[in-house]
């Protein structure tokens, strides 16, 4: 097993000579150390694992979670979907259903006679991000945000990647930059970057917040609009409210199923903080000061938590993995915010695994 920095990127490693189907105990206790170092692990040629082979390799780095993330019965978000028709068109595999399949196309794969990617507006059309919300990017973090805690890790394995061109992705946020995908990329950012970016002021005032989430937050945002950065959710109502000056009051959600995390999570393994808002989620900040703790509004808190995260992503600070059919990628979802890159052409197909599991416990 060879782990070597992936060139030309601000993080994460590639691993060579590894089979995930057979994983040792000794180069496991390895791996997870790696992965908590470099971010983002890239494990190519996993093209012969089974559903259950992936769902093993992962349980092998995460040993204490036990409830499917993504599960479409039990997961609010994912039931939601299923009950509006499933328009977006992911699947559970019956036999294994730590994995799910997602992508565009039909397939028949492992008991699945399916369209992926559904009704997905964006979905068939050369334009279009196909990430909730519009927007050319959407940066999140894996997990419900509400009932259980978020992933530590995320598992995505390519089955097959789409043939189509790359495309430069405009954020349209009054500068310049743009950041080159090829076709059906996903993107990373890190959030320890993040944190380690902000002056020392604001990395002290963030570690004085936490965030409150909504009550079913993706339900509650579903019918917003995405900022094209991918850092905010866009509500134009609120956000003309906000320029008024009437901006809509935060507070404590009566909801006991409703989220509260730190803002700056702390790495157990390495120590590195990390500056990890979910801003489709977010409800509202709550900080504390020398007077005590108070809210700040809620599209106040959007705007600051997109301030705070815009300088982690600028082109140069973002990996954008290229799937090639048999990668398999395992990244800290404790530390990283990744986003779909889209605008795959009518024709293009793309099928992929996903794995993870909601955390056992909350991130500190």
């Amino acid at each position: 097993m060879r782990i070597q920095p992936i060139n030309d990127a601000a993080f994460g490693a590639s691993v060579s000579d590894f089979d995930c189907a057979a994983p040792e105990s000794a180069a496991i206790d390895e791996l997870r150390t790696s992965l908590h170092r470099h971010q983002v692990l890239v494990f190519p040629d996993q093209e012969h694992l089974t559903p259950q082979q992936e769902v093993g390799f992962y349980r092998s780095i995460d040993t204490k979670s036990n409830s499917v993330w993504r599960d479409q019965v039990n997961n609010p978000w994912e039931v939601y979907k299923v009950a509006q028709g499933n328009r977006a068109g992911t699947y559970q595999i019956p036999a294994e259903p730590g994995v799910l399949v997602l992508g565009k196309g039909e397939i028949d794969h492992h008991g699945l006679r399916v369209t992926l990617g559904g009704e997905r507006d964006a979905y068939g059309k050369d334009q279009g991000s196909q990430v909730l919300g519009g927007g050319a990017l959407q940066w999140h973090i894996d997990g419900t945000f509400y009932g259980h805690s978020p992933c530590r890790y995320t598992q995505m394995r390519c089955i097959e990647a789409p043939a189509g061109n790359g495309h430069w992705l405009a954020y349209d946020d009054g500068g310049e930059d743009r950041l080159w995908c090829e076709a059906g990329s996903t993107a990373f950012a890190s959030g320890r970057l993040a944190f380690d970016l902000l002056p020392a002021a604001a990395r002290q005032q963030c570690l004085n917040t936490r965030v409150h989430y909504c009550s079913n937050p993706f339900q509650s945002t579903y019918a917003f609009g995405n900022s094209n950065n991918g850092l905010r959710v866009v509500d134009p109502e609120a956000e003309q409210s906000y320029r008024q000056g009437k901006d809509i009051a935060g507070a404590v959600i009566d909801d006991p199923l409703a989220q509260v995390y730190p803002l700056v999570w702390t790495c157990p393994v390495t120590g590195r903080q990390a500056l990890m808002p979910h801003p489709r989620c977010l409800h509202a900040l709550e900080q504390r000061g020398e007077g005590g703790s108070h809210f700040l509004g809620v599209t106040e808190s959007r705007f600051l938590v997109e301030a705070w995260m815009r300088p982690a992503i600028v082109p140069a600070l973002v990996y954008v993995h290229a799937w090639r059919s048999g990668d398999l990628v395992l990244w800290d979802n404790r530390s990283l915010w990744h986003s779909a890159t889209g605008k795959l052409s009518r024709d293009d197909r793309r099928v992929m695994h996903l794995t993870a599991f909601n955390g056992d416990e909350p991130p500190r």
